[in-house]
Order: structure tokens, then C-alpha cells, then sequence
């Protein structure tokens, strides 16, 4: 197994990521980007799916984001309601304000017929 992550990186990270290949072994190519001149692209050839474990927890924690990779986003999903809160919603829609047909008009009031 011999994959490579592409990442693309402003010149103030290039340090912590150069520490960490150093760390952990991970073999590495640097090529400047054409446009903008600030931009980096680093290879990571990763060879046993520790190192690829390890690199990916790195990437994560520091934020560094892999081209290509959109689908991998983290999405915080949509909070699902307690079958409690589902039926006390129910209730409030279901129940109409109590009507008092007891009453009856008073003198002054009359109705609409």
C-alpha cells in the first residue's frame, strides 16, 4: 500500500507539517503552487495504515484541509426530538381552547343572526 494525500498550504504552516512528517516518518514532496505564490502543495506518501491513521488524526486536529475531500465534512445532524417531546407537540396542536357554551349573551350582545 503506497497512497499519497495532496494538500495545499499557506507558507505559516508549512513548519508544523514538516515537524510532524520528521516525527512520524512520513515521506513528503513540496512543489510551490503557480497561482497564488503563497500556496504550497505537499505529497504524503503514506505506506501502512498506521502512519495513514496517524496523518489523518494530525490533519484533523490542526485543521488542514485535503483538496477534493467536500463529501468528508463533518455535518451536525439535525437534533432528533424524544418520542416525550413529539407527543407533548402533538398535544399542544390537537387541543383547541376550551370554549364555554354555557355562557349565554347578555342583553346587549346579541349574535350575528
Amino acid at each position: 500500500m503506497s497512497e499519497s494525500i495532496k494538500l495545499i498550504l499557506k507558507t505559516k504552516s508549512i513548519p508544523v507539517l514538516v515537524d510532524f512528517c520528521l516525527e512520524e516518518k512520513i515521506e513528503f514532496n513540496v512543489k510551490p503552487q503557480d497561482f497564488p505564490d503563497t500556496d504550497w502543495e505537499f505529497s504524503l506518501i503514506i505506506k501502512d495504515i498506521k502512519s495513514g491513521v496517524i496523518t489523518g488524526m494530525f490533519l484533523r486536529e490542526n485543521r488542514f484541509e485535503i483538496p477534493g475531500s467536500d463529501s468528508q465534512k463533518a455535518k451536525n445532524p439535525a437534533a432528533k426530538k424524544t418520542r416525550e417531546e413529539r407527543e407533548e407537540e402533538e398535544e399542544k396542536t390537537t387541543i383547541a381552547p376550551a370554549v364555554d357554551e354555557t355562557k349565554t349573551p347578555e342583553s346587549g350582545d346579541k349574535g350575528l343572526f
